[in-house]
């Protein structure tokens, strides 16, 4: 935890994209580990699963029957895909649609579990004892097939490591995890904070509570917009995310919390600390990687004040922050990581402050 200071904290005295956090260290995050036919982590992503998925279809599709009807691949709903998965099939088309999840499932766990054993054998992720598995698919049963069959496939080829779903709602973890990467100091100006979680499809803007004892931080407040589905610039989509935030910081009264002057800003790409992003946002409207475009900067002019008092916007890689939501129960082990599997897929190596005591 940061000491307290006779000055307070601006948003020019924190580094964004910090590697020392107050309880642990960033080993590394967004590994951009390549092969012949690109990076290693695009085969693990949801986007790589629903062209397995696209397949599949075609392949099964000659039987006479097309599985999952005429709806695009990359527009079922993943409720959809958990009903094929619980079945049981009682008509030819499910009975197809049962066999082409089984498909894709088999080899994209497959597939998941390769880009895993290649992280372990990096040495930021050397010595790793516990990988927290977040991102849109753990969302759904199918992505929680996925875990516990890449859990198998570790076992069968002798790694020795859990795989553990998050404990809350993974459309939480990006901002709740802010409460393990912000200074305490700053936190402790409230009982609450503003975060943002910025994905390649969805954004989502949620007041974050803190608790006053031994309870875990919650999200009390959200408000989720599929971005995606209305293709706006990236000047346009920081001006929603502005507007989101000031709605959000009304509804703090409603909720009975003083919010502190926090802005968790999570998104995709290599983070400098300066707030430039210099890579992995291709999945966003627009450059967001562009000479001169500081994100930290735009928000915090954007919303200017928090309950009186000048905000401090913070910006920081999304799997970090999704991996940090889970840091009170990954304390028992000295080195653990973090992948969420969404539109693309994001990785990181933490180890925890108290093994390099040891």
């Amino acid at each position: 935890m940061a000491d307290s200071l006779d000055v307070p904290l601006s948003s020019d005295d924190i580094p964004h994209g910090a590697a020392d956090l107050p309880s642990l260290r960033v080993e590394s995050y967004s590994l951009d580990l390549r092969e012949e036919d690109g990076f290693v982590g695009d085969k693990a992503s949801e986007t790589a699963f629903r062209e397995l998925l696209d397949e599949w279809r075609e392949r099964l599709s000659g039987r006479g029957v097309k599985p999952f009807g005429e709806e695009p691949t990359e527009e079922l709903k993943r409720g959809d895909l958990d009903e094929a998965l619980r079945g049981p099939a009682r008509h030819p088309n499910e009975a197809a649609e049962a066999e082409t999840l089984e498909r894709a499932l088999a080899e994209f766990s497959r597939d998941l579990t390769d880009v895993l054993i290649r992280f372990l054998q990096t040495p930021s992720w050397r010595g790793t004892q516990r990988i927290v598995c977040g991102g849109g698919l753990q969302s759904a049963e199918i992505g929680q097939e996925v875990l516990r069959r890449a859990q198998a496939h570790l076992r069968e080829a002798n790694w020795n490591i859990a795989l553990t779903p998050l404990s809350h709602e993974p459309d939480d973890g990006g901002m709740i995890g802010w409460a393990y990467a912000a200074p305490s100091e700053l936190l402790a100006q409230g009982n609450g904070f503003l975060a943002v979680d910025i994905g390649g499809t969805n954004l989502r803007c949620g007041l974050v509570s803190l608790p006053s004892g031994s309870g875990a931080p919650d999200v009390v407040a959200r408000e989720k917009w599929c971005h995606a589905d209305e293709t706006p610039s990236r000047d346009e989509m920081v001006e929603h995310i502005a507007a989101l935030l000031r709605d959000m910081a009304g509804e703090a009264e409603r909720h009975g919390l003083a919010v502190s002057p926090v802005i968790g800003l999570a998104c995709p790409g290599l983070i400098r600390p300066d707030g430039a992003i210099t890579s992995g946002v291709q999945n966003l409207p627009g450059d967001w990687s562009e000479d001169g475009f500081f994100l930290p900067e735009r928000i915090r002019r954007a919303v200017p004040l928090l309950a009186g008092r000048p905000s401090v916007v913070l910006l920081h890689n999304d799997a970090v922050i999704q991996g940090l939501s889970e840091e009170p129960s990954m304390r028992d082990v000295s080195r653990w990581a973090a992948v969420t599997i969404g539109t693309g897929l994001g990785n990181v190596a933490f180890r925890n402050h108290a093994a390099f005591e040891q």
